[in-house]
């Protein structure tokens, strides 16, 4: 169902090509427009489930109680929901604030002109009732504002004259208000199940202070949600509000987010009571509240609605006193939390968008911090359904934007393995093995007859972002079009690809050609100097920069007696990378054997690592190591969070194995000096305890605990 306004709207095409700028197809439709929707039904007796899902999104209240959120953003021509338990015998009133953004961005599908609700009371798969045109709506004008972040959200400043206080609760008089229609488009399918439902918690400020003409809150670390607040005043009467992850050297809230979103809103009040009434979230820790001490307005309250994918946060905790280990595991795991909405964001605040790449180092995080795979296969399933758009898999999904990152693409694989690892389970891995067999065949294309790959541009060659942390790798990665030859690193994750097909074969008992091993062969030939010992970045170049040699040793390709000369290169001073391939290169020295020197650049104490961004008052790992490192850094990106699964697994020595009769392997590498270390992760219902004291590790399984934060 939709508002009479939508009911001749057509659908229209919006997926575009990064890059192109074809003029958007014109739906007739405004943006940014907020509908209030609600229905009363008469439940029987009994309990009941009530299914809800819109396009874009909706805020949900039954009999004046919050609900929920949602949806999730689905692939192209899907749509997911949610189930929310209702307890029949009585008439209850529904309340749906339903938003249309109507931008084309990395968020949903939008801008395509499809606006409308569906809701339904099921007992079972019996349809009792469901939206239908008895129920009301009415257009909300209190919201306006400009466009931020990359197309990402409208600021919302907020009328309290133009809002109807109470619309939510079953009194409320909605007898003026029109009535739904049905949509002119019936061309969605419904996820075969639901999708977890956000937690949403209130979180109070831990400080307030006075600034010039308002107050100062903190809220404590960088937070997910939305600002609400009560306030007294006359109508006309108005408070900027300014939301920041910092502050300046001032004092002041830097509101123009170093990621280019730039937070400052208004908030006009009306006679009396107002309440501020936000829709879309925010990354933030700090607000201003600008003309709380005009004459006749009294700001009475204030607090944040935080929101997120369920995290207990005391199911996965590390305890360790030495050189901030444990401050690196919070900032991660806080990144994590924030970066867990209904997919995983690479940063809740410019892009809100879930990147391939982000999510292979995220998700096994989430699922470490939260023992289950519910997110991370939602992820997977959002990224296999772009293989209509791109054989290869989107860099970015759901959404409008064709975006191809080579890099990212051979590692998908990395994502159902993560999930059989934690869950043993190997129908999810056969139903993506289609997936990764058309990611293979896609690549084939570029393949010579040595079976490398050369001249692979029909998307970024991303090898490191920003580009000054390429550490000089030596070959032209220009953009639209890459340069011409074979290079170094998309053919280690060529081969990672393969290798990964491969384990995902042996375990499905499928058959294999071995292909990883005649291009493991051809790779070292290509790109192996004898006299450094280490790779060098192309064919034709003599420069071993460290991404060159970072992924051979995360998957294998590094002899052993490679093993010194990359372990030198790392250690030397001014060879860096950024922080998503510095996931992988402390892989490279796990599995070298050089868990000193892992944990050594791990805590390292130079600008190029995680205490760096402590000592830059990070509360979440930032997109990179300094908040001056980019131009458009974001101070929450969870793609940093690498640190969580290398503590737990190549230091504390926590690996999930579906092959062991436990599911777990022990084997702890970490250093003598720890004489305090205690980590505590879950996996399939227990929690694992592993504990360090002068050099000897214990570990203990105990009972699980599934209740949610």
């Amino acid at each position: 169902m939709t508002v009479p306004a939508w009911a001749d709207v057509r659908p229209a095409d919006v997926f575009r090509r990064e890059g192109s700028d074809p003029p958007l197809p014109d739906t007739g439709t405004p943006s940014n427009v907020h509908v209030l929707v609600r229905g009363r039904v008469k439940l029987p007796p009994g309990s009941c489930t009530l299914r809800i899902s819109a396009d874009d999104y909706y805020h949900a209240w039954l009999n004046g109680a919050w609900l929920g959120q949602g949806p999730a953003p689905a692939p192209r021509g899907h749509a997911y929901y949610q189930e929310y338990p209702v307890e029949g015998g009585r008439t209850v009133t529904l309340a749906v604030h339903l938003y249309y953004q109507g931008l084309v961005n990395r968020v949903w599908n939008s801008g395509d002109g499809r606006f409308g609700l569906w809701a339904e009371f099921v007992r079972g798969d019996t349809a009792i009732t469901r939206c239908d045109g008895s129920w009301r709506c009415q257009i909300c004008a209190a919201y306006s504002g400009d466009v931020i972040g990359y197309d990402t959200q409208f600021l919302e400043d907020f009328d309290s004259r133009l809002w109807p206080e109470g619309w939510e609760q079953p009194e409320f008089d909605d007898s003026g208000w029109a009535r739904l229609v049905p949509a002119g488009w019936a061309d969605y399918r419904l996820s075969p199940q639901p999708t977890a439902n956000l937690w949403r918690g209130r979180v109070e400020a831990v400080s307030i202070s006075p600034v010039p003409n308002g107050v100062l809150l903190d809220f404590g670390r960088e937070r997910v949600g939305t600002l609400h607040a009560a306030a007294r005043g006359r109508a006309g009467q108005q408070l900027t509000l300014r939301f920041g992850e910092e502050l300046d050297s001032g004092g002041r809230v830097r509101y123009e987010l170093r990621c280019n979103c730039r937070y400052e809103e208004t908030w006009t009040l009306t006679d009396g009571i107002s309440v501020l009434h936000p829709f879309d979230y925010k990354a933030f820790r700090y607000v201003e509240v600008l003309g709380a001490d005009t004459p006749g307005v009294e700001l009475t309250q204030c607090w944040v609605w935080e929101r997120h994918y369920s995290m207990d946060a005391g199911q996965c905790t590390l305890s360790c006193p030495w050189d901030q280990l444990g401050d690196i595991f919070e900032i991660c795991k806080n990144a994590v939390r924030c970066g867990s909405q209904e997919g995983y964001l690479d940063c809740p605040s410019r892009e809100k968008g879930q990147y391939l790449g982000d999510a292979v180092i995220t998700a096994r995080s989430q699922v470490w911090l939260t023992g289950k795979t519910d997110l991370l296969r939602k992820c997977v399933r959002d990224f296999m359904a772009s293989a209509q758009v791109a054989p290869a898999l989107l860099a970015v999904a759901p959404g409008s934007l064709i975006q191809e990152i080579v890099d990212f693409s051979l590692l998908f694989p990395a994502l159902p393995l993560t999930d059989y690892e934690f869950t043993g389970d190997r129908a999810f891995l056969g139903e993506c093995y289609p997936a990764v067999e058309g990611i293979v065949r896609y690549f084939a294309q570029y393949q010579r007859p040595d079976g490398l790959l050369a001249n692979v541009s029909h998307g970024w060659n991303l090898v490191d972002w920003p580009e000054s942390l390429r550490d000089g790798y030596d070959f032209p990665l220009t953009r639209p079009v890459v340069g011409a030859g074979c290079h170094n690193v998309i053919n280690a994750l060529w081969y990672a690809c393969l290798l990964m097909k491969e384990r995902m074969e042996r375990v499905l008992a499928l058959p294999q050609t071995g292909e990883s091993q005649r291009v493991g062969a051809a790779f070292r030939a290509a790109f192996w100097r004898d006299g450094p010992g280490l790779f060098a970045d192309s064919e034709a170049s003599a420069h071993c920069s460290l991404h060159a040699n970072l992924y051979p040793a995360c998957f294998g390709l590094t002899p052993a007696d490679g093993a010194d000369a990359y372990e030198r290169l790392l250690l030397t001073p001014g060879r860096v990378c950024g922080v998503f391939p510095m996931y992988f290169a402390l892989r490279g020295l796990g599995r070298l054997g050089k868990y000193d020197t892992l944990y050594r650049l791990l805590t390292r104490e130079d600008e190029h690592g995680w205490r760096n961004m402590l000592w830059e008052g990070a509360t979440a790992c930032f997109e990179a190591w300094g908040k001056d490192q980019k131009w458009n850094t974001s101070l929450c990106h969870p793609w940093a969070s690498g640190a969580i699964p290398l503590i737990i697994e190549e230091l504390a020595g926590l690996r999930p194995d579906p092959e062991t009769l436990e599911g777990i392997r022990f084997e702890p590498h970490l250093p003598d000096k720890l004489t305090d270390f205690t980590l505590q992760a879950p996996l399939r219902g227990r929690l694992l305890r592993v504990e360090w004291r002068d050099g000897q590790a214990a570990l203990a399984v105990l009972p699980g605990d599934e209740k949610g934060e």
